[in-house]
This record gives structure tokens, C-alpha cells and sequence, in this order.
């Protein structure tokens, strides 16, 4: 019997997981019956698309290139001034921001001013850049701007990653039906490694995947099948159990350390917008935290709850979310139901084949019971039956011409043997032949 080479908890690891009230003795008992990132994980905030850089028309020109700079300078100075969305693109703001004038940049621009030389002097670019330097807190107002123009999408992107954390890591947790798949797999492995190692009481969740490479002697199937089988025949109530599990495979391309960070972002946005408003007072500030704030303070608690039922989730299964992100956790499951869902679909082919071929076998059988009920072949079995016994007869007969009386045809054939042909008309010389005391009346 294959040992499965499992990765065993502790003992004092056991306690408050789901192996800590699982029955696997009992299981043995049973009578018989019949836009991604490196690393896979999406993140929204700081991977968004940037504009390319200026072209030969310098910061101006690349704006005005790509399509994002309102017709006049001064239209763009005063839609940053009011935070008017609605006048300038948020692309237009966070490609502008990559070209904001340095400080020591600032101070030429203004001494430039001061000296009252001629604002025509200047290139296209210097001359856009002095204008909305002029705005107060520009770097501030347009990272407000970004904000507010990304913050409808960000919570709709951040929101469904967090319900599939949320699902996936309660439904995990409360399956009753994965919780007897695990009691089944704890039976079977210790029952296998019995003779070679002790039982143990619970199995790290990695030890999973160890059930597609533990197989049988013929290598045909994995313990895996072998389970599915069992599961089949005697726990068909809990076959189905991966259809009590919910968004497994959304919330396995979740980094929630990313989205986590995200959420903080926006944080971080609402109160760089609050304090804008308390010097500004500006109407279009007021009106976007009165409809969004309630909107941030929703997205924060299911950030709460995502974070909080997964770590649940995690200690259940004797693991710690700090060495088992969901980018690792929930992959074990999605590759389990994979592999189980398989095997499941094998052996369904494997009974099927083996349902054809026995009704093929007894087809064969009832056409030969056809065959041997049938006139002709009585005829042709009789006919068998007569050859038989008359080849068991001239057997017989031969046996007693062979065998002659008191042994002289053996004698016969003996001397034959012993006494060479000078040719095939010569006569022999043995002198069986050859002693007068043997005449032919006397033989």
C-alpha cells in the first residue's frame, strides 16, 4: 500500500480548526452498501495607464496632441480653480501632473515676471507652465481632481474584489459537505500510512495536490479517484460539495494586501478633499463628498469584513495569513475542485466502459445459448460427439494391436530395431530368421 506523504499539523495546531471535532474514525467503519500584475494579483489606484510623454511641441503640444487640453489656457486655469471635471478631462489632469514646474523652476518663471521681460520670449511650453503656476496649491487641486474623476470606478472595481473575498472565505468556512470531504481524505491517509507511520490529527491544505501523484501499483489511477469513488458510493450526500463553494476562483486573482492599499488611498483622497473644502468652501468639493463619502464608508467596511473573514477562514484551516495570502489560499481549493471534479468525470467513463464491455460479453453468451438451442447445431455437436468417440475407440484399438499377446509385438518391433537392412530386398541375418529350429510351419 503507496504511503501519501501528506504535511501533517501539530497537535497544537489542531485546536479551533475544522480538523478539531472531525470523525475520521468513523469514516472507516462505514459497512459496505452500494489588468494584472506581475505577481497575478489586480490592483487598480497605482496601476492605472499614464499618458506618453511630450512630443516636440514640449508639455503644450503633447497636451494639446493627445486631445485632453481645453481650447485656451485660461479655460484649463479656471476649470482647475473650480475643479470642474466637466470642462477638463481627468486624464488631461494626471498627464499635466507629470509636467508640473519645479520649485526652483517656479522661482525663474516669477523672477521672469518681475523683470518685466516679454512674455512672447518665451517657448510655447514656459509660457503654458507660468499660467497655471499662478493657481494656488495646484499640485494639491489636482490630486484632488484625479481623485474625485477616478473615484466612481476605483470603488467599482475594489467593491467586487472584496464581495468575492467575502464569499469565497465564508462559504469555505461553512460547508459542511468540503468539511466531510476532509474527514474522508484524514480516514484514508492514516489507514494508508498505519503500518509505516502514526495517525496524525490534521493535514496542512497543500497536502491536496499530494493526492494526484499518490497512485496505484498499475499507475492508471490517483487516490484522488479512489476517493471519488468512495465519496460516490457511500457518501453521495456530500459528492456535490464544491457547489456550496462560492467566487473560489474571482477571489484567487485577488491581492487583498493591494486592494487593501487601495481602499487607504481613497482614504486618503476624501481627506485631502475634506481639507481642500475647509479653505476653499468650494460648491463642487461639497457636492461630491455629500454623495460619496457614504459610498467610501460602505467600501471600508467590506474592506473590514473581507480582511476579517478571510483571517477567520485561514486559522480554520491551521494556517496563518501571513506565509497564506488568498493569491495562495484559494488556488488550493480551485485546483482541488479541478482535479476532484476530473476524477469524477474518468470514473463515470471508466464505469461506462466497463458497462459496454459486459454487455458485450452477454450478448455473446445469449447468442451462444441461441446457437446451441438451434437444429443444425444439435446436428453439428452430435456429429462432434460421434468423431470423438470413434477417435477414443481406434485409440482403444490401437492400444490393443500394439500391445499384442504376451508381449511379442514388442518383441517384434524390438528386433527390427536392432538388426540393420543390407538393403530393402536383402533378407536378415538375424538369427530370429535364420534358426532352423524356427520353421514356417512351426511359426
Amino acid at each position: 500500500m503507496p504511503v501519501l506523504n501528506w504535511v501533517a499539523l501539530k497537535p497544537s495546531q489542531i485546536n479551533g480548526t475544522v480538523f478539531n471535532d472531525i470523525d475520521d474514525e468513523s469514516i472507516l467503519q462505514v459497512p459496505e452498501t452500494g489588468q494584472n500584475r506581475a505577481d497575478g494579483s489586480v490592483g487598480w489606484l497605482s496601476d492605472r495607464a499614464r499618458l506618453a510623454g511630450p512630443g516636440r511641441g514640449g508639455v503644450r503640444g503633447a497636451l494639446q496632441d493627445e486631445g485632453h487640453l481645453p481650447g485656451h489656457p485660461h479655460v484649463g486655469h479656471s476649470a482647475l480653480t473650480r475643479f470642474d471635471l466637466r470642462t477638463v478631462r481627468v486624464d488631461f489632469v494626471e498627464c499635466l501632473m507629470r509636467f508640473l514646474p519645479t520649485e526652483a523652476e517656479v522661482k525663474l518663471l516669477r523672477q521672469y515676471e518681475r523683470d518685466r521681460k516679454p512674455l512672447e520670449a518665451l517657448s510655447d511650453e514656459d509660457r503654458f507652465m507660468m499660467q497655471f503656476s499662478r493657481i494656488e496649491r495646484l499640485s494639491q487641486r489636482m490630486s484632488i481632481m484625479t481623485f474625485m474623476g477616478n473615484f466612481t470606478d476605483n470603488v467599482q472595481m475594489l467593491t467586487p474584489q472584496l464581495h468575492a473575498i467575502i464569499a469565497a472565505s465564508v462559504s469555505i468556512k461553512s460547508s459542511q459537505k468540503l468539511k466531510k470531504i476532509l474527514e474522508i481524505i484524514l480516514a484514508l491517509g492514516n489507514y494508508m500510512n498505519s503500518s509505516k507511520r502514526g495517525a496524525v490529527y490534521g493535514f496542512k491544505l497543500q497536502s491536496l495536490d499530494l493526492l494526484l501523484e499518490t497512485k496505484s501499483t498499475d499507475r492508471k489511477q490517483t487516490l484522488l479517484h479512489y476517493i471519488s469513488n468512495v465519496v460516490r458510493e457511500k457518501y453521495s450526500m456530500v459528492s456535490l460539495f464544491y457547489n456550496e463553494l462560492h467566487y473560489v476562483d474571482k477571489a484567487a486573482a485577488v491581492s487583498l494586501e493591494n486592494v487593501l492599499c487601495d481602499v487607504k488611498e481613497l482614504q486618503r483622497g476624501m481627506e485631502l478633499t475634506w481639507r481642500e473644502f475647509s479653505v476653499s468652501h468650494n460648491a463642487t468639493l461639497k457636492d461630491f463628498i455629500s454623495r460619496n463619502e457614504s459610498r467610501l464608508g460602505k467600501l471600508q467596511e467590506d474592506a473590514r469584513i473581507a480582511q476579517d473573514a478571510f483571517e477567520d477562514v485561514v486559522k480554520f484551516f491551521g494556517e496563518s495569513s501571513k506565509t497564506m495570502p488568498p493569491s495562495v489560499f484559494f488556488p488550493i481549493f480551485v485546483r482541488f475542485i479541478k482535479a476532484y471534479r476530473l476524477a469524477e468525470e474518468e470514473n463515470e467513463q471508466r464505469r461506462r466502459q466497463e458497462q459496454m464491455l459486459l454487455e458485450k460479453l452477454e450478448q455473446e453468451e445469449q447468442q451462444e445459448e441461441e446457437e446451441t438451442k438451434s437444429p443444425s447445431h444439435r446436428g453439428k455437436r452430435q456429429q462432434q460427439e460421434l468423431i470423438t468417440e470413434l477417435r477414443r475407440r481406434q485409440g482403444k484399438d490401437s492400444r490393443h494391436v500394439y500391445e499384442g499377446k504376451d508381449g511379442a509385438i514388442e518383441d517384434i518391433i524390438t528386433a527390427l530395431k536392432t538388426v540393420p537392412f543390407t538393403a530393402r530386398s536383402a533378407k536378415r541375418s538375424s538369427r530370429f530368421f535364420c534358426d532352423p529350429a524356427h520353421t514356417e510351419e512351426h511359426y
